[in-house]
């Protein structure tokens, strides 16, 4: 995914829920949120397994392997490739059991899109991923050397986008099992996805990093008025300084044998607690919005159990996601934010109130 990188206050976010709203997006120009108060950047910790990251090439016109790793136990796989062949190929991951015994494979949250814009499709997986992501689900026995694909044909100049969290563990103990990650796209379906032939990388990123979630808790009092912080900023680049701190890991690319960093942290999942202290003392509304500070996308957001679909957003607007009424003694919400596949960043998210 490209980053238009325009101004250094950045952010993207997908708060989300057990349903989803698709109301009529409300929109803002974002100079009317402005000026605004920058909140104070929480400390993010790493928590969870492995992130396996697929984005190179992410243009590709011919079959082959675009990422191979081994992961073991919970891990998550993220992938963003674009088929410019002319003609529809298979996309997506391929798991084989290199354990050496038996294993369960299951999922606990999977999402695919496929699109012509290639922002759409990661607003497909991101919002499937979400729906999905607290309840496991059985996928496969694998004997030693069987392979599990989750893949979608792909036409030609559609980008195929996927976002699944994978569990793999033996059959007798139920311990972490040892396992093959392949992204790839093929027109005659592998018999052994572990051997294809990798394509040469582009300019952008693949590799594997340590965690697939941030935890960290975000502060606001209505006191502040107008307030906003950025997530998923540079990690590199001009705007670099302006992350969060612990909020980027260095990755290994296990292809082209370097280290790497997943700038914009694409299929990381931010789940942050929110707490917001009314100053007040009498009930106010508090309003959630995005704003895409140099580019633009199509965004998915869950916050009280529901997930908020946005239409396609450009860095002049921000988008209302959600009023929500704040008593007088404040409160804590809980909110989980990823960056769409696709989406070019960085964005910011603003918290407003106002008297009830």
């Amino acid at each position: 995914m490209k980053r238009n990188i325009a101004i250094s206050v950045a952010l993207i976010l997908a708060l989300m829920s057990a349903s989803t709203a698709f109301a009529a997006q409300n929109t803002v120009p974002v100079s009317s949120l402005q000026p605004a108060v920058q909140l104070e950047k929480p400390q993010l910790t790493g928590v969870g397994g492995k992130l396996i990251f697929s984005d190179s090439p992410e243009t590709f016109s011919a079959p082959g392997a675009f990422y191979r790793d081994t992961a073991e136990g919970e891990f998550r796989v993220f992938w963003h490739h674009q088929n410019a062949a002319e003609h529809t190929l298979t996309v997506g991951v391929a798991v084989t059991n290199t354990s050496g015994e038996p294993i369960n494979l299951s999922s606990k949250g999977s999402g695919l899109g496929t699109n012509i814009y290639v922002d759409v499709a990661g607003q497909t997986a991101l919002a499937d991923f979400m729906r999905t992501q607290d309840k496991k689900q059985f996928l496969a026995d694998l004997v030693p050397g069987e392979t599990y694909y989750f893949t979608a044909p792909t036409d030609s100049n559609i980008t195929n986008s996927g976002l699944v969290q994978f569990i793999a563990s033996t059959k007798k103990g139920n311990h972490p099992a040892q396992v093959t990650v392949t992204t790839l796209s093929y027109d005659v379906k592998p018999i052994h996805p572990e051997l294809a032939a990798i394509l040469p990388g582009d300019s952008l990123t693949r590799g594997t990093f340590p965690h697939f979630d941030r935890v960290g808790t975000i502060r606001y009092n209505t006191s502040t008025g107008n307030g906003y912080l950025s997530i998923d900023s540079d990690a590199v680049g001009p705007w670099k300084g302006n992350e969060m701190p612990g909020e980027y890991e260095e990755g290994w690319d296990a292809v082209d044998g370097k280290t790497v960093i997943n700038n914009g942290n694409y299929g990381v999942m931010y789940r942050l607690s929110t707490e917001i202290i009314n100053s007040y003392h009498h009930p106010s509304q508090v309003s959630l919005y995005l704003n895409p500070a140099g580019g633009y996308g199509h965004y998915a957001v869950k916050w009280n159990k529901e997930i908020f679909q946005s239409e396609y957003l450009s860095y002049e607007n921000a988008w209302n996601i959600v009023n929500f009424k704040l008593n007088p003694n404040g409160g804590e919400y809980k909110s989980e934010m990823s960056l769409t596949g696709g989406s070019s960043g960085p964005q910011v998210i603003y918290f407003t109130n106002q008297p009830k």
